[in-house]
Formats: C-alpha cells, sequence, structure tokens
C-alpha cells in the first residue's frame, strides 16, 4: 500500500498496487473483484475506491487501485489486550453498519478480521479490503472451489471452514462474533493450528466470554454466543446485531453496573466456571489472601512436627515450619489467581517454582550426603522437574474434582502437600525405611495432605 497524490483532486490517497506476472489469473480476477466490489459500495464505514485501473511500468503491467486515505491505524494493533466495554460497543456497531450496507447491495466480504478494519484519528472505524468479496447473485466465481476454505482460519464461520461454495451474510456475522470475542477479550474463541482451528469452528462450543473477562454484561455476551451459533439461520442479521449493540452501547452506563448472569439452559465446562468464580472475586470460601495465609499456617505447622521426627531440634524444626509456610503463602500472595485462556498451563508461578525448588534441593541434598551417587543426583536434577510437575497436575486435579476446588486453590493445595511430602520423606529416610515403603508413603501423603489443606484453607475463614 502506497501513499499518493489525487492531483485532480488535490487529496492524498492510498494506492493499492499489484505487479502482474505472466499467467497471474488468480491475482487479478481478486483485484478486479474488489473494485468492481467498491463500485457498488458507499458507506461511512467502508473505504471507498475513486478509481481503478491498470497500466504498465518499466515493461510490467500493474494493477493499481486509489482508494481513501486513513489515516489511523488497523485495529489489530490493538487486539493484543481487551478493549474497553465502550470502544468495543462502538467499533462492533460500526462495522456492523457497514455489513449491513454490504450485503444489501448483495456482498459478502468473507475476510471480516481485525486487519481489515481501521481506526482512524477520530477513533471510527472504516472496512477495507473487499479482495475475497463475492456478490451473492452472482451463478459462478473463481476464487472458491468445492472442499477449499478462503478466508483466515481464525475467524472462519463453519461453512467456509467446510468450504462450502455459497457463503451468504450469516458467514460475516460469525467472523462479526469471533471479533467481538477478541475485543472483549483480548483472543479470538479459537486458537491454535489452522486445522485445529478450523475443526473447533466446526464441532466446538466457543468459551463464554464472561468466563475470561467477568463483568460482561449478559446481552452482550448472548449476543456474542448467536453470532457464533454453528446454524446460520439462527445467526442474527447485521442489520439486528446494529440495533442491539445500539441499544447496549446507548444503556452503556447502566450496563457497567450490571453483573453478568449465565443462562441456566446452556452447560457450561466446569473449568470455565472455575476461573470465572475466581477472577470475580464472589463465590464461595475465603478469597485467595486469606485461603494462602491459612494454607501457609498449617503447612507450616505440619511440617515443624513432620520435622521433629527426624531428630531435629524443635526449635530449629519451627523456624524451618515457618520458613516453608511464610514461603508458600508468599508465593501465592504474589501470584494471585486470574482468567485463563483454554489450553493454558494450570500450574501457577508459585507451584512451578515450589516444586522445582524441592527438586533442587533434594538433588544438592543427596550430591552432599553421598557425593558417590552424583548420577543419581544428576538425573533427579533433570528428570525430577517434569516428573514432580506430571504428578503434581494429577494431585491437583484430583482436589478440584474431589473437592470441587477452583484451579488456583487446588494448585495451592498441591504445593503444601508437595511440602509436606517433603517433610515426611527426610523423615522416613531417618528411620532407613526402604524405597518402595518410601514410595508408597509418597504416593499416599501428597494427594492426602494436598486434600487435609484443601479442606482447611478453604472452610477456616468461612
Amino acid at each position: 500500500m502506497w501513499r499518493a497524490e489525487d492531483l485532480q483532486a488535490g487529496q492524498d490517497v492510498a494506492l493499492k498496487i499489484i505487479i502482474l506476472r505472466e499467467g497471474d489469473l488468480m491475482r487479478e480476477a481478486a483485484f478486479r473483484r474488489e473494485a468492481r466490489v467498491a463500485a457498488r459500495l458507499s458507506h461511512p464505514h467502508i473505504v471507498a475506491v475513486r478509481d481503478h485501473g491498470a497500466a504498465v511500468l518499466d515493461g510490467q503491467r500493474v494493477l493499481y487501485l486509489a482508494m481513501d486515505l486513513v489515516n489511523g491505524r488497523p485495529l489489530n494493533a490493538l487486539t493484543t489486550r481487551p478493549c474497553s466495554l465502550a470502544e468495543t460497543l462502538t467499533w462492533a456497531n460500526q462495522i456492523s453498519q457497514a455489513l449491513a450496507a454490504a450485503h444489501r447491495a448483495g456482498i459478502v466480504h468473507r475476510d471480516i478480521k481485525s486487519s481489515n478494519i481501521l481506526i482512524n484519528h477520530h477513533g471510527s472505524v472504516r472496512l477495507c479490503d473487499f479482495g475475497i468479496a463475492r456478490f451473492t447473485d452472482a451463478t459462478h466465481h473463481t476464487l472458491t472451489v468445492t472442499g477449499a476454505a478462503i478466508g483466515t482460519p481464525s475467524y472462519m464461520s463453519p461453512e467456509q471452514a467446510r468450504g462450502d461454495m455459497e457463503l451468504a451474510a450469516p458467514s460475516d456475522l460469525y467472523s462479526l462474533g469471533c471479533l467481538i470475542h477478541e475485543l472483549l477479550t483480548g483472543t479470538v474463541p479459537f486458537t491454535g493450528s489452522g486445522w485445529q482451528v478450523l475443526h473447533q469452528h466446526l464441532h466446538d462450543a466457543p468459551t463464554p466470554v464472561s468466563a475470561l473477562r467477568p463483568g460482561i454484561p449478559h446481552e452482550l455476551e448472548q449476543l456474542v454466543l448467536h453470532l457464533l451459533d454453528k446454524a446460520p439461520s439462527r445467526r442474527p442479521t447485521a442489520t439486528e446485531t446494529h440495533r442491539q449493540l445500539a441499544k447496549l452501547h446507548a444503556g452503556l452506563p447502566m450496563l457497567a453496573t450490571t453483573p453478568t448472569v449465565r443462562p441456566d439452559s446452556r452447560p457450561i465446562p466446569t473449568t470455565l466456571v472455575e476461573t470465572a468464580h475466581l477472577t470475580s472475586g464472589r463465590g464461595r470460601g475465603p478469597g485467595p489472601r486469606i485461603s494462602a495465609l491459612w494454607a501457609g499456617t498449617f503447612t507450616g505447622a505440619g511440617i515443624a512436627a513432620e520435622l521433629s521426627l527426624t531428630g531435629v531440634p524443635s526449635p530449629w524444626a519451627a523456624v524451618l515450619g515457618t520458613l516453608a509456610g511464610l514461603i508458600l503463602t508468599l508465593f501465592y500472595l504474589l501470584d494471585p489467581p486470574g482468567s485463563r485462556r483454554p489450553g493454558q498451563l494450570m500450574i501457577t508461578t508459585g507451584g512451578l517454582f515450589s516444586l522445582l525448588l524441592i527438586t533442587s534441593g533434594a538433588a544438592l541434598a543427596l550430591l552432599i550426603s553421598t557425593p558417590s551417587l552424583w548420577s543419581a543426583a544428576l538425573a533427579l536434577s533433570v528428570l525430577g522437574g517434569p516428573i514432580f510437575i506430571g504428578c503434581a497436575s494429577v494431585v491437583r486435579r484430583t482436589v478440584e474434582h474431589v473437592l470441587h476446588r477452583p484451579a488456583w486453590n487446588a494448585d495451592l493445595a498441591t504445593t503444601a502437600g508437595a511440602l509436606h511430602t517433603t517433610a515426611m520423606l527426610l523423615a522416613t529416610h531417618h528411620l532407613g525405611l526402604h524405597a518402595l515403603v518410601v514410595a508408597a508413603v509418597v504416593a499416599m501423603l501428597w494427594p492426602a495432605t494436598a486434600m487435609l489443606t484443601a479442606v482447611v484453607s478453604g472452610c477456616s475463614a468461612g
């Protein structure tokens, strides 16, 4: 894209140029399609095309498209983070108006995405790039064949992902739903590799936006879910979407104080409900600070008692137990619960650091106490971390499902259980127990102490 001057109008324009190679029929068809589409459209939220044509430059055939110059930036420059509710409603409303105008003109855009939306310095959006658009009254076209998906995977409608030849206006509305989801949460509904995303568009239910960003108005969340309906016939039209967004924007002051209410008719995965519960700060049981304090207190007292079994003098056992409890509490106070995206690792920073600290300490202790076992210490330092993290995942999920604890609380209890188990291992080593007995002790103690910690930290302040 180039900045040029229209000598007749005396204004700057954006100039799109394509240098054609011999036999490059597909690019020429897409370019001419964009020019023909633009000739039908005139709307304040659509980039207008002033002129188009072909020329020969330095012996090469060149196609050009002169458009209004938008002084601003593409929307994808702002979607790396969640946008404000006011910005989201304003921009989505303007995009829906542009789509309504395009659909009335018999045009399906087919590539609605954040990079095809420009925001000028007034904060108004302009829809651009109709390069793969099609006319709904066209009897044939050259850009799509059966089984080929044309568009951008993250924003594709299910029918687009299937490679359907006949794409109608509802396909654009599904893409708009993906875009609104991205504006509200900072991420599109489905992520992964290209084929994974297409499969999810076809078969998976999207994560409700309030699970990723608590406080989203119920009406807006429902609109996004309706736009992302797998069945095109059940999606609202662009005009209906515009009306709902305009109504939501008009009631923005009231909506800002209205909590999101989930409809009972739509089942929500357990992990998503837990994430919303954590980030909203509402629900059963004490808050994260109280949970961390109680878990640290219980863990410190328990470890002090367990170390005393190894023959450690009581004052030292109390100091070490207190230190372990303080470290646990500090880790989790500095790493409070937050929203989690689908597929993100469940273990917290505090839990990960604690397990690696235990592993490193155990390897160092083994190397100091028995230098001849240096190879075992090396193996423990290399393989111990991944093994501990895998075991921690099993224990954490057990706490989650048995006691119905949110992920952050389950992780806190799992880390506390790991510290308890480490102290008990010192006791069993002092007693000279067989290695198989030690392994059995670990297998029973870790989940047992984690469950006990979860009960204490979840109920003591309740």
